[in-house]
């Protein structure tokens, strides 16, 4: 005789045919670590291996970044890689202060638009270097003013320039200032949900610090697919004879400190004696070497001499450095 299957026994073969548990004890049987959590509103629309590159690929921007801003501004300048990760642009603008330095960036000829921050307490320390002042003031408590803006853009530019030398190991795209505002909102870029790729940067000039973020429609990775994960690798490590000049001709305008001293021991007593026209005797035969230091350290050796009414220093011999002997250094005002 023919037997109906009941609906719980179709359940059961259809169950075991799929591989699910067909009971509820069985569901319940699930352990915990066996369920992955998806979060349907960020998803990962990147994979690990191309966050991976970009991170290889933007580490070396930043150490080149770094160079490239200490000659510019004329301060100590690090840049260094701090994350690179995927979020929602929504969430990518309620991480950023309010107000700030905000730019759209165009991608040319990628599709879609990317973003660069810079936080307002390095920001105002840039605007300050750019103007002649020492960039050690506390930054005020407000938005940039335009003026502030048009000079801060040409720190930008530079980044964006290191940005387009960097990705050219990829494709060739070409970063440049679309937009700018000092409230993020009011800036439009891509849609709230739509997934963005952001690199965070912590910037340092001279005592202040900040974050340098830059975002990228994760659109725009999935349409290069492997070539972000085989590009890091093509990236020319060295500079190119371009960038060598740009180097050597802002780094030709930075100022040291070049000094030369004769030091000695004076008692007391003699020293609240002194009188106008009471000679010092140093110690040191004329004929002597003296070092010269750069900063803070010993980079030549020479001998003291005159020129034009002022003290110098005739170099003679390198000390730690390639110099060039015969050369005479005044040095104005030096102890002598």
């Amino acid at each position: 005789m023919n037997k109906i299957l009941s609906q719980d026994e179709i359940d059961a073969l259809v169950s075991r045919a799929s591989g699910r548990p067909s009971t509820t004890e069985e569901r319940r049987s699930i352990t915990a670590d066996s369920i992955l959590t998806y979060n349907f509103r960020r998803p990962d629309r990147v994979s690990k291996e191309q966050l991976r590159s970009l991170h290889f690929l933007h580490d070396r921007f930043a150490k080149n970044l770094s160079t490239s801003m200490s000659a510019f501004l004329r301060a100590m300048t690090d840049v260094s890689l701090v994350s690179v990760e995927q979020f929602a642009y929504a969430e990518f603008l309620m991480s950023l202060p309010d107000p700030t330095a905000f730019y759209s960036v165009a991608m040319s000829p990628l599709e879609g638009v990317g973003a660069l921050e810079i936080n307002p307490s390095v920001a105002f320390t840039m605007v300050d270097r750019m103007l002649g002042g020492a960039g050690d003031t506390a930054p005020p408590d407000r938005a940039l003013t335009e003026i502030e803006q048009n000079v801060l853009d040409s720190v930008v530019k530079l980044v964006l320039e290191h940005l387009t030398d960097t990705w050219r190991s990829i494709t060739d795209v070409r970063f440049r200032i679309q937009g700018r505002e000092t409230r993020p909102q009011m800036l439009q870029v891509t849609g709230p949900n739509e997934v963005v790729i952001l690199l965070a940067f912590d910037l340092r000039v001279g005592e202040s610090s900040g974050m340098l973020s830059i975002s990228i429609p994760a659109a725009a990775i999935e349409t290069m697919e492997e070539k972000v994960t085989q590009g890091w690798n093509r990236n020319n490590r060295q500079p190119t004879a371009q960038q060598q000049a740009h180097l050597h001709a802002n780094l030709g305008r930075v100022l040291l400190p070049v000094t030369s001293s004769l030091t000695t021991l004076i008692g007391t007593r003699e020293l609240l004696a002194l009188q106008p026209g009471d000679v010092i005797a140093l110690g040191h035969s004329a004929n002597s070497p003296v070092d010269v230091q750069i900063g803070s350290v010993r980079r030549f050796s020479g001998r003291l001499t005159c020129v034009g009414g002022s003290a110098a220093v005739l170099l003679d011999q390198p000390g730690g450095a390639e110099g060039e002997p015969g050369t005479a250094l005044a040095l104005v005002g030096a102890t002598a």
